[in-house]
């Protein structure tokens, strides 16, 4: 994600919500990082960038969710060619989707018993 990509996305955050401190959770991307960014960012004072420790994929529960796709579409899986990645892919991410449950588990910050 580029840099740009991010300061779009900020701006977009900024004209929805005009009246709120926005505070975004950034990891390590470079996009994340750039001076243009943080320029963006002492602009608009209403926004906050807090970043994730490097290396730290438990403080985001989204990589729970890239774990279970590795495993699910490519780990230990004999595919061809890139076609039968994309639709292996597509086809876990509409099973994903639709079981809510494991969707919640997964990206929740509660214990597995709380859920």
């Amino acid at each position: 994600m580029t840099s740009l990509c991010c300061i779009e996305f900020l701006r977009g955050l900024l004209e929805a919500f005009p009246q709120r401190q926005i505070r975004v959770i950034c990891d390590s991307a470079p996009g994340h990082h750039s001076e243009a960014m943080h320029a963006f960012v002492r602009k608009h004072p209403r926004l906050r960038l807090q970043y994730q420790p490097t290396y730290a994929p438990w403080t985001n529960p989204v990589e729970r969710v890239w774990q279970q796709m590795r495993r699910g579409v490519t780990h230990c899986h004999d595919l061809p060619d890139i076609r039968t990645v994309v639709a292996t892919a597509l086809n876990w991410c509409q099973s994903f989707a639709a079981a809510p449950a494991t969707v919640r588990r997964l990206v929740s910050f509660q214990s597995p018993s709380a859920s």
